[in-house]
């Protein structure tokens, strides 16, 4: 049984023990007045030793390592290792030394000087000691001194290199020589206990010390700071010496690795073993580092501190501007959840454990349960002539004045004991929110007037006073009460289902009043207008705890994700639809602060004490802004390019200090025109804005003019690369700039300028021969159509044309043949007529008749077989031809032989054709049978793949040549016949051997 108790109690206390340990332990770290951020090999540190800091004027802060050079934007680590190509390979960097033109000089492992000076660079490694170098210093004329840990010094002066004897004044020993140069760039020295100073092209001393490890630091105000084992010197230019007491060491051996002296005028002490102090007027003040051996120290333009390490990596130290207060500072209880200052600036607060404290000084003292006291305080605010009004809950309300506590009011006014709400108007009107039930109680000269809630209005949880005197008051469910004189009206701006809790309500001097909601953001009331801000349009947070406002126009939030700050003018722009989005300027690990979310539930819940600092409680710890503290720095960051890579091949780098291969473009040298082929896939472009102060807020935009129709952002806050496709072929501008915390947008930032080379068939000459071809081609297919329209209509004429010449041959046939024959019956008919009374005469006449008939009646057989489109063959021309030759032949008394093709070719003949070729071979049979006195006629057929071939032949008298009468006219107009349509007459004959007819045609193309 003792067992299970004590499990339980375990259960029960190792929380809380866990949650006060922790709590402890944050405001351990956070107590200090100065923090350290440490970048270490997680965050991408190559090495976390670190062995020399310098920042060059581009705004970039370099790292000498044993791993190599390194180079910081505030956000990145590029490992240069320029060693590979302009010194011995593998030698980390010992010593770096910024030169007064900006260059940088590196004294690498076992003896090599580097200097890099923007996109050149040199190493010295001749005639140089093989041993570590100790210390840098720089002269006004440019000539750089480097001591060794072997106790020699040597220079560089206009690229020769010389060492330092005893003849230049150099004192004698083994022991490393401290160097610096003084505000007038003269050097000092100290080495075995001699402080010298060059004059005159040599060494003077001016003073002697105790032989102990030293360090030297120029003085802003002449002179030189000098460490000497535990003690710290000031040394006038005329040698004289001022002791300013040893350093407070911890460890015995603890001697001063480096000095340098702030753009304040405090001198900072980074030592071998109890790590870093700084020395002021106030005295020595230690300040915390990740590590106690401190190696080298520099400030850049920020005025950041930073701090090499052996094995701690780099520090940034700065003066804390928000700082955590806990129960190391006095608080029972980490979580504050009520705060107010009374009229005589001290400042009350009730924790979440029910505790009520103020701040006495620097610390905070409980007020335990006493006479008139009874504990369990909500929250607290402060009412007129010093009092404090004081809401518990479970016992009602009380006010303090005058040293004492006082329950106000007799039992049974206030319907409940617990209060979640108290405010003091302008007008010392005390008002009161009320639990259950729930209710607005307003106490005015010690009345109280009730203002009933609904009931489902959940509980109360804040209140603000406007600048017009009207109070509004937020509950948990999101409904919004504004009381205006008597009146209480509910002003909710949401819609009834669309409701959010409502966290905190604040009022500003402008007249607006804004609202903390759980999941929606900010809204802001003003000018009977309401509109929301939230994490779409740059706000950090969606679950706002807390709202306050500070004297240089900035709102601050206590949220679920920590604290935060937006520019009140920015909130403003988005509300009223002149901009999109706000910048919101978030405090965590760059500010040396621990996750954070903030407290709510009670009211008043923050605080703008009459200091000016800003207090907002969080769950862990209470924080306290000052905002003087945090500074702004009116110039943005400049934007610098570092690589671009075009698939996957870099093309142009950054060089900074750093020389760069020859094949690559040095973008160091500005404006430059990037020309791209046009199969590219795929640009990237590196880019940064070297911040140091707090770049987790720097914001950065870029644009591709001609391609961004916007200003783009990079998808990750740290990002800093812009990522595009195959782009077309035109010219296009590279645009990159950067705003710092302040909001100044950097005027002019990165920028190049892109040409996409276009493919061949994107050139000017390949479209302007495209264009003069389809020119063409369209010239050509115009004229195609129209020529053959015109063709078309052409055929259509011909057709039209032989149409025409075929019924003007029919018509003539029919009047020359069978209009001769009809009229000759005619004539005869009439003759015939007039001889009836002799009938051997009218015989004979109708003998003539019957003849005449019979002949046109074969004159209009031949007319309709020349026009019946059936016969446009070859073989019913053949046919007909051959029974023509016989049934003439016949009728002349002559034998006629036909030798005819046993299978006629299957060809089509035009009528035209057939015609022509039948009128011939006509004409050749009347000629037989008229003039040549034959007994047999031959009538022959031949039909080839070329032509066709008929020929006539008889066995007459035949002639020698052909008589100039009506048979020469007959053979001129077969001839003629035959070539008209493309053929050929030819007539052979002898006199007694008869005459030969060959009729020879071409077989016209298809």
């Amino acid at each position: 049984m003792a067992s299970a108790l004590a499990s339980r109690l375990l259960r029960v206390f190792l929380p809380a023990l866990a949650f006060f340990a922790t709590a402890s332990l944050l405001e351990a770290s956070t107590n200090s007045a100065w923090y350290a951020r440490t970048w270490q090999s997680e965050e991408g540190l190559p090495n976390n030793t670190i062995q020399g800091v310098a920042q060059t004027p581009d705004g970039y802060l370099w790292l000498g390592t044993p791993s190599g050079l390194v180079r910081f934007d505030g956000t990145h680590f590029d490992d240069f290792s320029p060693t590979n190509f302009i010194a011995p390979p593998n030698r980390g960097t010992v010593v770096m030394l910024r030169s007064r033109r900006g260059a940088l000089w590196l004294a690498l492992d076992r003896g090599a000087v580097v200097c890099l000076d923007g996109s050149a660079s040199r190493s010295f490694a001749e005639n140089l000691p093989n041993s570590n170098p100790y210390n840098l210093a720089e002269d006004i004329e440019g000539t750089l001194w480097i001591s060794y840990r072997d106790g020699t010094v040597y220079r560089i002066s206009q690229g020769n290199v010389s060492s330092c004897s005893k003849q230049d004044g150099m004192p004698e020993g083994r022991e490393a020589c401290a160097l610096t140069s003084d505000n007038k760039g003269r050097i000092w020295l100290m080495k075995n206990g001699r402080l010298g100073l060059l004059r005159g092209g040599a060494f003077q001393v001016l003073h002697k010390f105790e032989q102990q490890p030293a360090s030297l630091a120029a003085a802003r105000n002449g002179g030189v700071w000098l460490c000497v084992g535990y003690q710290l010197y000031r040394v006038e230019e005329s040698g004289e010496t001022h002791q300013l007491g040893p350093l407070p060491a911890a460890r015995p051996g603890t001697y001063a690795n480096v000095l340098l002296e702030d753009s304040e005028g405090a001198l900072w002490i980074g030592t071998s073993f109890s790590g870093l102090f700084r020395y002021s007027p106030a005295g020595f003040e230690s300040v915390p580092t990740s590590h106690q051996e401190i190696v080298c120290l520099a400030q850049d333009k920020e005025g950041n501190l930073w701090v090499g390490t052996t094995g701690g990596g780099l520090n940034r130290v700065r003066r804390r501007a928000i700082a955590l207060e806990g129960p190391n500072s006095g608080l029972p209880f980490a979580a504050v959840q009520s705060i107010c200052e009374d009229a005589s600036g001290t400042i009350w607060a009730a924790t979440q454990n029910g505790s009520l404290v103020r701040r006495d000084g620097e610390r905070w003292n409980p007020i335990p349960p006493g006479p008139g006291w009874p504990g369990e305080a909500s929250c607290v605010t402060a009412g007129p002539q010093g009092s404090v009004w004081i809401g518990t809950h479970m016992n009602g309300l009380f006010y303090w004045r005058a040293g004492s506590f006082v329950p106000w009011g007799e039992p049974g006014l206030l319907r409940t004991q617990t209060i979640h709400t108290l405010l003091v108007s302008r007008k010392g009107d005390v008002w009161v929110g009320e639990e259950l039930p729930a209710r607005i109680d307003r106490i005015r000269d010690g009345k109280i007037t009730s203002f009933d809630l609904p009931r489902d209005s959940r509980v109360l949880r804040a209140m603000a006073e406007d600048m017009d005197g009207n109070i509004w008051a937020g509950t948990s469910k999101g409904i919004l009460f504004r009381i205006s004189g008597e009146q209480l009206v509910q002003a909710t701006p949401r819609p009834p289902r669309d409701l959010a809790s409502i966290r905190c309500v604040a009022a500003t001097a402008d007249g607006s009043v804004w609202l903390g909601y759980a999941g929606w953001g900010i809204g802001r009331l003003k000018g009977g207008k309401y509109a929301e801000v939230r994490m779409a349009s740059g706000l950090y947070d969606d679950y706002i705890s807390h709202i306050v406002a500070d004297n240089h126009g900035w709102l601050w939030f206590g949220a679920n994700r920590g604290l935060f700050k937006v520019r009140q003018k920015e909130l403003e722009d988005v509300l009223e639809g002149r901009a999109s989005r706000v910048r919101s300027i978030h405090y965590g690990l760059g500010e040396g602060l621990p996750s954070l979310q903030g407290n709510f539930g009670d009211s008043p819940d923050v605080l703008r004490s009459s200091d000016g600092r800003l207090w907002l409680p969080m769950r862990t710890a209470l924080a306290v802004v000052d905002p003087e503290k945090l500074g702004e720095n009116p110039d943005p960051p400049a934007t610098l390019l570092n690589r671009i890579t075009v698939d996957e091949r870099t093309v142009a780098s950054y060089g900074g200090v750093l020389p760069i291969p020859p094949s690559q473009t040095n973008l160091m040298m500005g404006e430059f025109n990037l020309r791209l082929p046009p199969e590219h896939k795929h640009l990237e472009i590196e880019f940064a804005a070297p911040n140091f102060t707090e770049p987790e807020n720097i914001q950065v935009r870029y644009r591709l003019v001609g391609y961004d129709e916007t200003w783009q952002e990079p998808e990750s806050g740290k990002a800093r690369v812009a990522k595009y496709q195959r782009l077309g072929a035109r010219s296009y501008r590279f645009e990159a700039v950067a705003c710092n915390q302040a909001g100044a947008w950097s005027p002019v930032g990165a920028t190049f300028s892109i040409i996409v080379e276009p493919f061949f068939w994107q050139t000017w000459w390949f479209r302007a021969a495209a264009l003069a071809a389809f020119t063409l081609s369209l010239v050509a297919l115009v004229r195609y159509l129209s020529f053959r329209r015109l063709h078309r209509r052409l055929a259509v004429l011909e057709a039209q044309a032989a149409l025409h010449r075929e019924r003007t041959r029919i018509a003539k046939d029919i009047h020359d043949d069978l209009g001769a024959n009809l009229t000759q019956i005619a004539l005869l008919g009439e003759l015939a007529h007039q001889d009836r009374a002799e009938p051997d005469k009218a015989g004979e006449r109708l003998g003539r008749i019957s003849s005449t008939a019979r002949q046109a009646i074969k004159s209009l057989d031949e007319i309709v077989w020349a026009v019946n489109p059936r016969n446009d063959t070859l073989a019913h021309l053949i046919d007909y031809a051959g029974q023509f030759a016989i049934d003439y032949s016949r009728l002349a008394g002559l034998r006629c032989r036909l030798d005819l093709p046993e299978q006629t070719p299957v060809r089509e003949l035009s009528t035209d054709l057939r015609h022509n070729i039948f009128l011939v071979i006509k004409e050749a049979l009347n000629n037989i049978v008229k003039h040549a006195r034959a007994s047999e006629v031959w009538f022959r057929a031949r039909t080839g793949d070329e032509a066709l071939e008929i020929i006539i032949e008889d066995n007459g008298c035949g002639f020698e040549r052909a008589p100039d009468n009506a048979l020469s006219d007959g053979l001129r107009n077969m001839r003629q016949r035959l070539a008209d349509i493309g053929g050929e007459c030819r007539v052979e004959s002898k006199p007694g051997a008869g005459t030969r007819v060959t009729l020879h045609l071409p077989w016209p193309p298809n």
